[in-house]
């Protein structure tokens, strides 16, 4: 896999892929992307299998990573994951509100983290600072 990232045009939608095993919450992405004309969904995944699969054949410009998944780790996803796509921006979600989280989603080198309880407008303004290149994380030291 090569490095494609950040080849879009200036004006074009980003293009957003979801890892996470719960229906629900690839939909709730689904229906934000919906919504903003700036981003399009390149692609989900309900496992990090799937997710490997579908990165060899297609990166996106900006990857919503679950912590925990039925086949293994998101933190042990991501570090592989952004030694081939360094400028790959990512946000990571959990259920699980461990207060290091946060911290480890950054020391990984995601751009953020935001538990899934947080409301749908907390959830857009993180995808929001994402897309501009700042970055977005609850609950960090």
């Amino acid at each position: 896999m090569q490095d494609t990232t950040s080849t879009k045009l200036p004006n074009e939608p980003q293009r957003l892929a979801v890892v996470d095993d719960h229906a629900i919450i690839r939909g709730v992405f689904l229906t934000l992307v919906e919504d903003d004309s700036d981003l399009t969904m390149a692609w989900m995944a309900a496992s990090l299998t799937e997710a490997r699969a579908k990165l060899e054949r297609d990166v996106p410009d900006f990857l919503v990573m679950d912590v925990e998944l039925p086949d293994g780790n998101g933190f042990e996803f991501i570090l592989e994951v952004l030694k081939q796509f360094p400028r790959l921006p990512v946000l990571m979600v959990s259920a699980q509100m461990d207060k290091n989280y946060p911290n480890r989603a950054k020391a990984c080198g995601a751009k953020g983290f935001i538990g899934k309880e947080a409301s749908l407008g907390s959830l857009v303004e993180a995808v929001n600072a994402i897309q501009k290149g700042r970055v977005w994380f609850t609950g960090t030291d």
